[in-house]
């Protein structure tokens, strides 16, 4: 893939970036401030899976392990990389990339969540700092090298073969200290400690079934059967309340919409039509094939089965108002994603799809309510950023508007786009302006990562 032939380049700009910056410093930076540059040249770079039930899904369960943290340093941020290895890795911060091969593979929330908590704990723990200052490895070159390392080893080797070779893995007392931690942390959130060991024993047998591609979670994070022992004592010390299985619907849905992402329209829909009449009495079954049908744009067909599927008592607004709207039935989508705001008021997708239609009913003030609201509850929503430079400029607030359509084609990974909206927001502001100083400094920040990418590009 393309994002995997870049990402030596990637790290290599993010690397030379970051000593730019060190050295106007003069100063360390933080964590937070390596995982922050990281993201924004990731953006640039990663295939990122940007359908909001997918995003939504990993955040959900990521937040809810980050909620019962004894103490979050650090906002976490949870993406989801189209890639079909078997992969996820963290950078400092709290930044969290999961590829979707990885999510294909696990069979509940639980798994998943094993590896949640695992990533966070290595952040938690400050795994990649303390792993670089223990083996005295103590430039950012070695920083950024570990973090290639952990998407990609044989890049990592290629494009620094000093600190690449010698950082190929955590630390095995760093693995078991994430592991340690990473259960406490599922089971503070509710989840099921065994989901951990589960998914790491399906990972091993993976690797033992075809040794030659190993995947690459295996390499950044080896799994001998030692660890696995080590995992299986722990979980026999820790006590939890033994509740009934999730509902498993929520991760069907996503993996369902990763697949079509890549697979082939004409199987994908032979094989949920064959489950669907295999099961007629299994309504979740039948909402799946209209998952896959409007994903693949089979208006009619989706109509049919997701009606259907809600009518036999499934939640479905998210996806019936996607339906309404690409059928071009307003009224319908609007009353869609009304009751998915009140039944679910922490859903930004349903407010940021209600500042839409607003919008497009010329009901500006309702459309900015909602527009803020999708902001307040998601920061990564692009498109609430949009709506609201479209309102902004009609307002004639010309400034604020560029502003916001900068911060979208930032969301979007477009960094040139975005330097070229600072840089006209800026010129449309008096230098007096308290936003001023801060727009000026992200321009620079933009306009050095932008040189970079340029010289990979010759």
């Amino acid at each position: 893939m393309k994002w995997k032939r870049c990402c030596a380049a990637l790290l290599l700009v993010f690397f030379q970036h970051y000593l730019l910056v060190v050295t106007r410093a003069q100063a360390n930076p933080s964590e937070a401030e390596i995982g922050r540059k990281f993201s924004l040249v990731a953006r640039t770079q990663f295939p990122l899976v940007r359908d909001y039930v997918v995003q939504r899904y990993l955040k959900s369960l990521g937040q809810r392990i980050v909620a019962r943290l004894e103490q979050a340093e650090f906002p976490y941020e949870f993406s989801v990389v189209q890639d079909d290895s078997m992969n996820a890795f963290a950078v400092p911060g709290g930044y969290l990339y999961f590829n979707s091969g990885l999510i294909l593979r696990v069979s509940s929330d639980d798994e998943l969540a094993g590896v949640l908590g695992h990533e966070i704990a290595h952040v938690q723990g400050h795994h990649m700092v303390r792993q670089q200052q223990d083996t005295k490895l103590l430039s950012y070159a070695g920083l950024a090298s570990m973090i290639l390392a952990l998407i990609n080893p044989v890049l990592a080797a290629g494009a620094s073969s000093i600190a690449g070779a010698a950082q190929m893995k955590y630390l095995r007392q760093l693995e078991e200290e994430a592991d340690s931690r990473g259960l406490e942390n599922m089971q503070r959130a509710g989840f099921d400690p065994r989901g951990m060991p589960r998914f790491f024993k399906k990972m091993s047998e993976e690797d033992r079934l075809n040794p030659v591609d190993v995947p690459p979670y295996m390499r950044s994070h080896p799994m001998s059967q030692e660890r696995l022992n080590y995992v299986e004592n722990l979980l026999s010390t820790m006590h939890w309340n033994q509740t009934a299985p999730s509902d498993d619907f929520e991760l069907r849905r996503v993996q369902a919409i990763l697949r079509t992402l890549h697979a082939p329209k004409a199987r994908m829909l032979a094989e949920f039509q064959q489950q669907a009449a295999a099961a007629p009495e299994d309504t979740k079954a039948l909402a799946l094939l209209g998952v896959v049908q409007l994903r693949f744009n089979d208006l009619a067909a989706a109509q049919q089965t997701l009606e259907q599927a809600a009518a036999k008592g499934l939640r479905l607004d998210d996806e019936l108002g996607m339906l309404y709207l690409r059928l071009g039935q307003k009224e319908k989508a609007r009353q869609a994603f009304a009751r998915l705001s009140e039944t679910d008021p922490q859903h930004a997708g349903a407010h940021n799809q209600l500042c839409k239609i607003f919008y497009e009913e010329g009901d500006l003030a309702r459309a900015s309510q909602e527009c803020r609201t999708a902001q307040s509850l998601d920061s990564q929503l692009d498109e609430s950023y949009l709506t609201l430079a479209q309102i902004a400029q009609q307002q004639g607030k010309s400034a604020e508007s560029r502003i916001l359509l900068a911060q979208a084609m930032e969301l979007q990974g477009r960094p040139e786009a975005a330097l070229a909206q600072y840089g006209q927001a800026l010129s449309l502001l008096n230098p007096d302006d308290p936003r001023f100083p801060e727009l000026e400094k992200k321009r620079e920040e933009l306009q050095t990562i932008v040189n970079e990418l340029s010289q990979y590009r010759r």
